[in-house]
């Protein structure tokens, strides 16, 4: 699989966009032949500045603005079929959570255990920013025994997480979610189309790109 057919997706578990993400990049893979490699991080370890511009962005404090973002989550969570927790409660660190990522790959079950936490924190509104409730997931998904316990509590596993948000600053990211294809960046769920789009034209399998239907 050449390089041109590798996503990197940089992602924490804390953010429902990024869930809806996650959701159409799998569908994209597979339409596309795609492989996607996971790379954990903790979007609070951003640089502040870029904390604060996103949370402008995503978090209006005009009322009507406000009132239309909460709408414009749920629209797109019913068109991705992922169903969001109207309170959509996040509390404390998802740096337990991202942890336990670093853990699902290493064991080999990164897909299942990521699509899990995102089910379990932004579709049913479920606490997982401490150690007990991540073991507790990762048993769900057939993860579970000293084996990823032990993984989870490791300085290599914090290291891993710190080393793929400072890499995403590096590479002129911001937040999550952020796909890059070869050093081509993606941010934002609604940037998967355009991500799709450059995977297919890069690939040798038939792509009609928007604006060619009929010809």
């Amino acid at each position: 699989m050449s390089g041109r057919s590798v996503v990197e997706f940089y992602y924490c578990c804390s953010c429902p966009w990024t869930y809806l993400a996650f959701v159409r990049l799998q569908e994209t893979a597979v339409r596309a032949g795609a492989a996607i490699v996971f790379r954990p991080i903790v979007n609070a370890w951003l640089p502040h500045s870029a904390q604060q511009s996103l949370k402008a962005l995503r978090h209006p404090t005009d009322p009507a603005a406000a009132a239309y973002a909460v709408k414009d989550l749920a629209d797109w969570a019913r068109f991705c079929g992922a169903p969001i927790h109207p309170e959509r409660p996040w509390r404390g660190s998802p740096e337990w959570v991202q942890r336990g990522a670093i853990a699902a790959m290493q064991l080999g079950g990164i897909g299942p255990y990521a699509m899990a936490a995102f089910r379990a924190a932004h579709g049913e509104g479920l606490d997982l920013s401490g150690r007990a409730a991540v073991v507790a997931l990762a048993a769900g998904c057939g993860l579970e025994g000293p084996e990823f316990e032990s993984l989870l509590d490791s300085e290599d596993a914090l290291e891993a997480v710190r080393h793929n948000t400072d890499r995403l600053r590096d590479r002129g990211g911001f937040g999550s979610p952020t796909a890059f294809l070869g050093e081509d960046m993606y941010f934002g769920h609604d940037r998967m189309p355009l991500l799709e789009a450059a995977l297919m034209l890069g690939s040798d399998r038939r792509f009609i790109a928007p604006g060619e239907h009929g010809r």
